[in-house]
């Protein structure tokens, strides 16, 4: 076999070992993150805080128009390489570098999730579609439909006195819309480069190339759906509370949003706690109400 071919099978074999790894990745953001696709570099969100509601149809048809709210993503390129020594293959040592194409596809598959997850602590330092942190205390819900009228201040982070207590999430993961956007360009992609006559790195330094290639961004969508909770003990009471001021958030116009609180976020310093909470049967001897409640995310982007 000349050498050309040789490359030709290698790269096949090496783009199999990255698929089986691309597929052998579940991810998990879905539960927070709306999927969305993209066809240009930049996206722009102009639905965002509008919630059309059924109403009774009298007379024509009330047209709700697009709020001036919006939020534009703009798509990200992301990559990974692996340089694969020339003399390897000729000498016929190329196995070690089957179980690395192999990370390189887990690591492409699970990208949504890092850029997902690790994006929602930052809510509280990073704008939404309506100009305020994701998580803060002012978000502004107006009296009437088409965001006018008097503003009420809401919020959607709560903080407590305990310093030592690390932060954890309570999200509706029920609804369609999502609390963050995932926005996917292109699909990870296998590549490589074996050419001496046009690669300066064959050339130069004896070594294939290998690499991975995707674009997309992560970005915040709705922040009704999703609370924080910083230096607060998670224990029953302080859950109920935030449960609670979830399920009385509201749209303009007054509109009751019908939120579910239905999944806990924690990091993984959090999980046993957690887990109490959500599975046990009883708690100090009473029966606990919270069991099958709530599903329980731990994320170690936390």
């Amino acid at each position: 076999m000349n050498k050309t071919a040789v490359l030709t099978a290698l790269t096949a074999a090496f783009r199999k070992e990255f698929q089986n790894g691309l597929e052998s990745v579940k991810p998990s953001y879905t539960a927070i993150a709306m999927t969305v696709p993209s066809n240009t570099a930049t996206n722009t969100y102009a639905w965002l805080g509008k919630f059309p509601q059924m109403r009774e149809w009298v007379g024509q048809r009330q047209v709700e128009k697009l709020s001036k709210e919006a939020m534009s993503l703009t798509n990200k390129k992301f990559e990974a390489t692996v340089a694969v020594e020339r003399t390897d293959i000729e000498d016929d040592q190329v196995g070690m570098y089957r179980p690395m194409m192999a990370a390189m596809g887990e690591s492409a598959a699970a990208l949504p999730d890092t850029l997902v997850w690790g994006l929602l602590k930052k809510g509280k330092t990073t704008e939404c579609y309506d100009g305020q942190y994701f998580f803060d205390t002012d978000h502004p819900v107006f009296e009437k439909a088409d965001g006018t009228g008097q503003n009420t201040a809401t919020k959607n982070i709560t903080t407590g006195t305990d310093n030592d207590v690390p932060t954890w999430y309570v999200i509706d993961d029920t609804k369609t819309l999502k609390p963050l956007v995932f926005q996917s360009r292109t699909e990870p992609e296998f590549e490589n480069k074996f050419d001496p006559a046009k690669s300066d790195k064959v050339f130069m330094e004896d070594q294939y190339l290998y690499g991975s290639r995707r674009r997309c961004v992560a970005g915040f969508g709705l922040w009704q759906l999703a609370h924080m909770a910083e230096k607060l003990t998670l224990n029953k009471a302080n859950l109920q509370k935030i449960i609670v001021a979830m399920r009385k958030v509201k749209a303009n116009g007054g509109y009751n949003l019908n939120i579910t609180p239905s999944l806990l976020v924690v990091p993984p310093e959090l999980e046993e706690t957690a887990r109490e909470l959500l599975e046990a049967e009883k708690i100090d001897g009473t029966t606990n109400t919270f069991k099958g409640r709530l599903k329980l995310h731990v994320s170690v982007h936390l």
